[in-house]
């Protein structure tokens, strides 16, 4: 009977209620103007509106951004300025941001520093309302 119990517990313990999620990669955001923008990023990516003809129609790769993780980054990413002459001459990267469950996104990321980025950069990662 002790045995059964202790299966019965030690299933509990394991089950839990904790949800992880893998991701590709974990992302420090640099914003523009930042010294991690003046030193490089490893990337520089344009998020594209969701009804904006470049989304349905274009070639970009789509994110799924789970939340704020304290992961080590392993990619520093810069957030063009839709108006930037960069973004007209279409040095970025190309990125939609998707929270749909059904579609798969090609990569899935975490951004290690939510909480230094401002209202309206954590908007256009959906990271709030």
């Amino acid at each position: 009977m002790k045995k059964l119990l202790g299966i019965v517990v030690l299933g509990l313990v394991l089950s839990g209620n904790g949800h992880t999620e893998s991701v590709d990669f974990a992302v420090n955001i640099s914003e523009p103007g930042s010294i991690n923008s003046i030193l490089g990023s490893d990337l520089t990516i344009e998020i594209l509106d969701p009804g904006s003809i470049s989304s349905i129609l274009g070639d970009a790769e789509t994110w799924k951004i789970v939340g704020a993780c304290s992961n080590v980054p392993n990619l520093t990413v810069e957030i063009l300025d839709p108006g930037s002459i960069s973004s007209i001459l279409g040095d970025a990267k190309q990125i939609k941001i998707t929270d749909n469950s059904i579609l798969s996104a090609d990569k899935t990321i975490c951004i290690t520093n939510a909480k230094d980025l401002n209202v309206e950069t954590l908007k256009l990662l959906r990271l709030i309302d």
